[in-house]
């Protein structure tokens, strides 16, 4: 039996890979080995906190994973799977509430480009080279149908993001080349529905959930058999083209 894929989670700005504990934990339940990036940043993880720096920290991770690859992002790090996605060893890609992007695009120039967004330009607060938000507006924006507990502790847990990785424009659209899949948030209040689906209409397929924009949170096991089931048809389709039954 063929082993199954590594799943290589991205978190979305201001987060860490603290924010797929309770994916992953499902996710190698279901025998799939996982890595949960931190990308690097102030508070977080060492490096270059530029998105080119992020980029270049998920090549390296890539290239240290044996064996194939899906990648899955959330939110921001849907511009890092558009810019190196199509890594040799990664065969497919998930984008929750990401933004999955054209070149000559940005995180901020589809995100601001229609209005509805309660995470965008008019609530973040730029310090220094830096970009914060403020707890309460996380609770509201990302978090508001997770326990007000569990809210509350992701809230506390953000860290300052580098200006520039909103408004980096991509080069690349790695997911016309990687088979790819789109998760659709339908309450989400940081990425609208209406963007979402705009980008969900660009890869292979999509499915949506009735989720904030943090699913890992709010609803693990509903993301995690999305992302499994997803998974699981690449390779039985794969299979089908790489052994075609013989002509009777």
């Amino acid at each position: 039996m063929t082993a199954l894929p590594t799943i290589v989670l991205l978190h979305g700005m201001w987060h860490g890979g603290w924010a797929w504990e309770r994916v992953e934990v499902l996710l190698e339940a279901a025998g799939y080995p996982c890595v949960r990036v931190t990308l690097p940043g102030k508070n977080r993880a060492q490096g270059d906190p530029t998105f080119q720096g992020h980029c270049d920290h998920l090549v390296r991770v890539l290239a240290d994973v044996p064996g194939d690859v899906v990648l899955v992002g959330h939110s921001y790090s849907g511009a890092l799977l558009s810019e190196v996605g199509a890594a040799p060893n990664v065969r497919a890609m998930v984008f929750v509430s990401a933004f999955c992007l054209e070149p000559g695009e940005s995180v901020a120039s589809v995100n601001d480009a229609k209005a509805g967004s309660q995470a965008g330009i008019n609530e973040i607060l730029q310090v220094g080279d830096y970009l914060t938000i403020d707890a309460e507006v996380a609770r509201n924006a990302f978090y508001h149908d997770c326990t007000p507990e569990e809210a509350t502790n992701a809230a506390a847990r953000l860290t300052p993001e580098h200006a520039g990785a909103r408004v980096a424009i991509v080069s690349n659209a790695a997911w016309r080349s990687v088979s790819s899949h789109f998760v659709v948030c339908t309450l989400d209040r940081a990425c609208t529905p209406e963007v979402q689906r705009m980008m969900a209409a660009r890869v292979d397929s999509s499915t949506e959930l009735k989720s904030g924009h943090s699913p890992m949170l709010s609803m693990p096991e509903a993301l995690a058999h999305t992302i499994t089931e997803f998974e699981s048809q690449r390779r039985r389709t794969t299979r089908r083209h790489s052994h075609p039954e013989r002509a009777s």
